[in-house]
């Protein structure tokens, strides 16, 4: 029978990259970094700088979503070398950011082995400054509402957003016959922002997505360790573009403050709309729930997160690649298919989730099964109020 093994010192490093460079970020991470490499598609966002480009779609490269779970020693070594090799300091090259994971446990060894893993590396970009005041937003919201939501969202502050799809569950799944009217899949928007500006950019996407309607979908954000952010926004002027955030610092220094950015708060916005429900500096505070799973397993863990209580979930369907993967004779590199399941959960039930799911992983045998958790600052979603009923209330039960 297999065996969990639990590690406390591991964060996820994410990449944000264009498509075409993929090949050579994984041949020179892995080449030198004995760590896994979760890895699926995306697609990046931009808006057309001049008013008579407004009407026109938004322009979406191709891009890839890389995550390494990476010891706490390493996560700054490995991040300054994965800004070198993907020439992440440059404006429209992507991003990378790490998030510490509090609990994580697999049933595969080899992940969890990381013992005497640094490997040191001189990089040529040694003025690399991470950011440690910004957050990353992820909104699931309805697809017809993703357009409108990235321009509220670019408007109020924040970068160029990436948008993934998921496939969920819960809701759909409770429906019975009239899940069929419902689809499966929705879309992800991922935003990384500013302290400053993360207030004002979940307003504008609570307005935009209509989180507060039934089945609008959730918004949650998380704290980042380690940020380095050059997505891009806008498309024009490519001088313009890249100067932008010197702008913004400028004005920063003049202002004296960063206040002048935010202008309204997110709490004027909850208070107007009355179905929201706003989790994060309350006493039940949430927890991201991570489960990574061969992609086989999929639908018999699903349908067993859903029996031990948890009301909902997402999963993306994603490749893993490893250092133990050998090259075939044409130089293609062997990968997994694996399923990202994440839920959000309570943090006062997020350990028996986890303990339950455990003991399931381990009845069913699965290898190569890895769970953890995250932290989160905020929840927002969809909550349906009980009527308080009155005293003069009076049930009207027919004639006598």
């Amino acid at each position: 029978m297999i065996e969990f093994c639990e590690k406390e010192d591991l964060s996820v490093v994410t990449i944000v990259i264009p498509q075409s460079r993929l090949t050579y970020c994984l041949s020179m991470v892995l080449s030198l970094w004995p760590y896994y490499a979760i890895q699926f598609d995306c697609r990046g966002t931009m808006i057309s700088e001049h008013w008579f480009q407004a009407f026109l779609p938004i322009m979406n490269p191709e891009c890839e979503y890389l995550q390494f779970i990476v010891k706490d020693s390493d996560v700054q070594e490995f991040m300054a070398f994965c800004v070198d090799v993907n020439e992440l300091h440059l404006p429209g090259r992507g991003a990378i950011f790490s998030a510490k994971c509090n609990r994580m446990f697999s049933t595969s060894k080899a992940i969890m082995s990381y013992e005497n893993t640094t490997v040191i590396h001189e990089t040529h970009n040694e003025n690399n400054q991470f950011k440690n005041n910004v957050y990353a937003i992820y909104a699931v919201i309805q697809s017809g509402k993703t357009d409108q939501a990235i321009k509220a969202a670019i408007q109020a502050g924040s970068h160029g957003p990436v948008v993934y799809f998921v496939e969920g569950r819960g809701t759909r799944d409770r429906a019975g016959w009239l899940k069929i009217t419902k689809k499966p899949y929705e879309e992800v928007l991922m935003m990384l922002v500013e302290d400053i500006d993360r207030d004002s950019v979940k307003e504008a996407l609570v307005s935009a997505s209509r989180v507060g309607t039934l089945g609008g979908g959730v918004i949650f954000d998380m704290p980042l360790d380690n940020a380095l952010v050059n997505l891009p926004t806008s498309i024009g002027n490519k001088k313009q573009r890249s100067s932008n955030e010197q702008i913004t610092a400028a004005l920063d220094q003049l202002m004296g403050n960063t206040d002048w950015r935010k202008h309204r708060a997110l709490d004027t916005l909850l208070n107007k709309t009355q179905n929201i429900q706003q989790e994060g500096n309350d006493e039940e505070r949430q927890v991201l729930l991570n489960a990574i799973l061969p992609r086989k397993y999929a639908n018999e863990f699903l349908d067993q997160i859903l029996i031990i209580g948890i009301h909902g979930a997402n999963v993306i369907y994603s490749k893993l690649f490893s250092v133990d993967d050998a090259d075939d004779e044409k130089g293609v590199q062997i990968h997994h298919e694996v399923a990202h399941i994440r839920m959000v959960v309570s943090e006062e039930m997020a350990l028996g989730f986890l303990t339950e799911m455990k003991d399931f992983v381990t009845e069913q045998d699965y290898t190569g099964a890895i769970l953890y958790q995250q932290e989160l600052s905020e929840v927002i979603r969809y909550q349906k109020k009980q009527k308080q009923k009155q005293e003069n209330d009076y049930i009207y039960r027919g004639a006598i």
